[in-house]
């Protein structure tokens, strides 16, 4: 048997007959076998012993010193121990603090436990201790109905359970391990999605001492450890992305962003991928609309960087002049024209409608007060357009040579955009797919948080389908040269 067959049957036989809290267990046993404190929080109720007890029974004839609410007298030498379990933790008073500071300062290769109901953020604060508590587990609330109708059949196991005698850990085989852990190397993955949570952490406030991303970062080196590598990769980390920073806006705060660093993280090649993805719609419609297009020479001026037609409106008895760039003549798109402040003018929408004549709707709300009036500047946008007008546009001259060489120009230009981004596509395609095939084989290592690994599986397939859309249409697009 394998180390990691050993451990996954290990952690299987801890999780039996422990619905909903497998992923707790997970987290707490990995801080166990690295000898790092957390804090158990959780509802009266809602399984914290239990897991506590499941832990001991993970590591062979283990030294537990176990501390309750109305524990008196406390060993002077904790060293002595391998877990430290502060059961119903209160910091209420100082003998209680002392204790807690005195088994996170001498406890060598003890794991401290503080279980409690109070919210993190309150306990560890008033025992001023949060800087040295590795990570919180929090315990749900309740179970499902599927879930507690399965504990209320097996609870007759919950009092015989065992783990083999072959699975459970040996102190020297801890120690051991430590060694081993230390050898395996973090990912340049890995260093760069720690090194953004931190960024993430300083831009919201959030403090997070060298000693705890040493920690943090050894737990990922163990779960590579566990499942056979020498070297860590993102699925190793996927927990930081829950809800283990202690406070619950820190809580917040990581996990509303982690899914995102993650990503920036795999896709660091392909920046910026969904948020500047190539607008291959426009282009379609641009190149369409130029080849149904004439070659006739209208009247424009040049403003706001391109040659626009000037309209003049009056709406609530004030003249407005209105610039409608050339581009959109004798096309069928809803658009905004520029006002006179080279702005968009949101309160107007017009449409040639594939003619050289522009059909002009104003704003129902502005139509008695004017384009003008501070209130229609200031206002919100539009909900509703009425039709106003349909003015022609002064032909200089039809069937222009010129008019068509340019035409010709441009279409030619746009065909070499088309083909390069085409290929620059088809290129993020394969990587898009490379990433996603490689991270399969991740799933089903020990301690991957499947939910969120699915997530940023689903997110990849979701950036994969977005590029196949924009190749597709500019495979249309190509084809409309034909």
């Amino acid at each position: 048997m394998t180390l990691t067959q050993r451990i996954q049957e290990l952690l299987q036989n801890l999780c039996v007959d422990f619905p909903e809290r497998e992923s707790c267990l997970r987290l707490g046993f990995l801080a166990a076998v690295n000898n790092e404190p957390f804090y158990l929080y959780g509802r009266t109720g809602s399984g914290k012993n239990l897991l506590t007890s499941r832990l001991i029974s993970a590591f062979k004839d283990a030294k537990v010193l176990q501390v309750g609410s109305r524990q008196h007298d406390f060993p002077s030498k904790v060293s002595a121990f391998d877990l430290i379990i502060f059961q119903n933790f209160n910091p209420i008073d100082d003998s209680t603090k002392e204790n807690v500071r005195n088994s996170l300062q001498y406890r060598d290769n003890a794991s401290v436990i503080l279980s409690s109901d109070i919210r993190p953020e309150n306990a560890m604060g008033r025992a001023e201790i949060a800087d040295e508590i590795t990570l919180t587990i929090s315990m749900p609330d309740s179970l499902s109905p599927e879930a507690l109708c399965s504990l209320l059949q097996n609870q007759g196991k919950l009092q015989n359970f065992h783990i083999p005698e072959e699975l459970a850990i040996s102190n020297e085989e801890k120690l051991a391990w430590k060694e081993e852990i230390k050898k395996v190397e973090l990912s340049e993955d890995t260093l760069a999605l720690v090194g953004k949570i931190a960024e993430l952490c300083t831009q919201n406030g959030i403090y997070v001492p060298i000693s705890k991303w040493l920690a943090l970062t050894n737990m990922a080196k163990a779960i590579a450890f566990f499942n056979g590598r020498n070297k860590t990769t993102f699925t190793d980390t996927l927990f930081l992305g829950g809800p283990i920073w202690g406070r619950s806006t820190s809580n917040n705060t990581v996990m509303e962003n982690f899914n995102g660093i993650v990503k920036t993280v795999m896709l660091k090649d392909l920046a910026n991928l969904a948020e500047n993805a190539y607008d291959a719609e426009g282009l379609y419609r641009r190149v369409k609309s130029m080849m149904r297009s004439s070659n006739n020479l209208y009247e424009t001026k040049e403003f706001n960087g391109e040659p626009c037609i000037c309209y003049r409106v009056t709406v609530a008895g004030e003249p407005a002049p209105l610039y409608v760039p050339l581009r959109y003549i004798e096309t069928n798109e809803d658009f905004n024209p520029f006002n006179e402040l080279r702005q968009i003018e949101k309160h107007v929408r017009c449409n040639y409608h594939g003619t050289s004549s522009c059909t002009i709707s104003i704003d129902a709300a502005v139509k008695g007060i004017g384009l003008r009036n501070n209130m229609s500047r200031n206002g919100n946008a539009p909900t509703k357009f009425e039709d106003f007008a349909t003015l022609p546009t002064y032909i200089l001259r039809e069937n222009d040579p010129e008019v068509a060489k340019q035409k010709k120009l441009q279409l030619e230009e746009i065909r070499k955009e088309a083909q390069s981004q085409m290929e620059q596509q088809a290129k993020i395609l394969r990587t898009l797919r490379d990433i996603y095939q490689a991270n399969k084989v991740y799933r089903t290592d020990l301690f991957c948080d499947i939910p969120l690994f699915d997530k940023i599986q689903g997110d990849l397939r979701s950036l994969f389908d977005m590029v196949n859309g924009i190749a597709t249409k500019l495979k249309e697009t190509l084809e409309l040269y034909k």
